[in-house]
């Protein structure tokens, strides 16, 4: 009996060890994997870049169009910083200037993305090259993901994610994209209140915060897409029900809100384009929790032979 409990042990012991050697060679390749999408980012940055920085760029051409450039005193008249001196008509020029722009100063700001140290233009490269190519290689990491965990899951158990793994990847592409398109509200809304300071207001826009707010957008929506997805995973797994939902209706409308009040733009137009799709996401999961219980009885009646 020694002898049989010891080879259990052995055997659990080799079980794990296959299943850590199994893990280790799905990380290498995600990892290989988020080395070759870098890689193609990296190549395709300037497409890419001018993508994610649309929302902004194109806000602040239609500010500055619509906006007069800050006058510069004596432009063109640098020569007199080193030592030359001005003729009287050029130096009444040159107070004429100085004059009119204490007296009628810019009313509207000029807008740019600047860099603050000299590195940070690869910096930047190098972040928005990862992020690309981590959503370009995304599909083949969840593809690793899954080959590791679904040979622990029974049939029954994996005809699910048949359905759930299809549907979050439409539901992220569709989150992303109103994320996207919530962008170029979200820029015009803030650029909008440097109007209430002292003018001459200007934006120097550091592209790191920019990125890293782009990303929190995309983020917050393509995961409150979600819902759906969250809802029928548990129905499948009986912790939910259609008519619970829909008796607790109110709190899909509370719900709702919630994820407008917390979108990172915070302004009223991201909240609504939120808001809005996350409360008939609600409704819509509804119907879906409806019919993972319709297949989940017609499974129950298959095995039981009716």
């Amino acid at each position: 009996m020694l002898g049989k409990r010891e080879k259990t042990v052995n055997e659990k012991r080799m079980e794990l060890t296959e299943h850590l050697g199994e893990l280790r060679i799905r990380i290498i390749r995600a990892f290989w994997y988020l080395i070759v999408g870098a890689i193609i980012g990296y190549q395709l940055f300037p497409r890419f870049y001018g993508m994610l920085y649309r929302p902004l760029s194109q806000e602040m051409a239609r500010q500055n169009k619509t906006r007069p450039p800050i006058v510069n005193a004596g432009e063109n008249k640098s020569r007199y910083a080193q030592g030359q001196i001005p003729t009287k008509s050029e130096h009444d020029a040159l107070v004429n200037d100085v004059n009119e722009l204490r007296q009628n100063p810019p009313a509207k700001p000029i807008m740019s993305i600047v860099f603050r140290s000299f590195q940070e233009p690869f910096l930047v490269k190098l972040k928005v090259s990862m992020i690309f190519g981590f959503c370009l290689v995304l599909p083949f990491i969840l593809w690793e993901l899954a080959l590791f965990i679904t040979p622990a899951m029974t049939p029954e158990e994996q005809k699910p994610l048949r359905f759930l793994i299809p549907l979050s990847a439409l539901l992220l592409m569709g989150g992303v994209t109103v994320a996207y398109k919530t962008m170029f509200y979200a820029m015009q809304w803030f650029l909008s209140y440097l109007d209430d300071f002292p003018q001459p207001a200007v934006l120097m826009q550091d592209p790191n915060d920019y990125i890293l707010f782009f990303v929190k957008m995309m983020a917050a929506f393509g995961i409150a897409f979600q819902l759906p997805v969250v809802l029928m995973g548990m129905a499948f797994a009986g912790i939910v029900t259609s008519k619970g939902l829909l008796k607790q209706w109110r709190w899909g409308i509370v719900l709702g809100a919630l994820g407008g009040v917390f979108t990172p733009s915070n302004d009223l137009i991201s909240m609504a384009m939120l808001g809005v799709p996350l409360t008939c996401l609600y409704f819509l999961s509804i119907i879906l929790v409806r019919m993972v219980e319709n297949m989940k009885a017609k499974a129950k009646r298959k095995a039981e032979g009716i």
